[in-house]
């Protein structure tokens, strides 16, 4: 029995159809399909997709660990240069330590972005290798699969 939303006019219910899977899996033997080897490759699939989500889940952490490291040096590095500029007064001239600290930060960003962009491709590449590898493995499978169901027609 399914339910009408009210004034909407479809079901909320969601029914599963009856599925017989022994049936199933013996009309698979019938057929010279190996049910279980099928499983084994599906579940194979599913811990290459878990294993690719962990490489980037751990990738990602270290990127905003680095980035509360990067704000940290850098509130150190403000702090540390408004020190500066106030005792650059004493002989010194302030246009030459201002635009040698502008460079100093600049640089330092840039290097910032640059050390984060790679982290974030490092994820992303370990994370792909995993993929692409049971991908390769699965192509393989079907192959070996398909080899088998020929040869057994013959």
């Amino acid at each position: 029995m399914t339910k009408k939303a009210a004034g909407h006019g479809f079901d909320t219910q969601f029914q599963f159809p009856q599925f017989d899977m022994q049936g199933f899996a013996d009309r698979m033997r019938e057929a010279g399909l190996d049910a279980e080897s099928i499983m084994e490759r599906q579940r194979k699939n599913l811990t290459a997709l878990v294993e690719a989500n962990r490489k980037t889940v751990e990738g990602y952490q270290a990127i905003f660990v680095r980035q509360r490291e990067i704000f940290d040096e850098t509130v150190q590095a403000v702090q540390e240069a408004m020190q500066d500029l106030m005792s650059a007064n004493k002989g010194k001239d302030l246009s030459k330590s201002q635009t040698a600290l502008i460079e100093k930060t600049i640089g330092k960003a840039l290097g910032n972005m640059k050390e984060l962009a790679e982290m974030a491709i490092g994820a992303n590449t370990a994370a792909y290798k995993v993929m692409q590898a049971r991908a390769q493995e699965s192509l393989e499978e079907v192959q070996e699969l398909t080899s088998k169901l020929m040869s057994s027609k013959k």
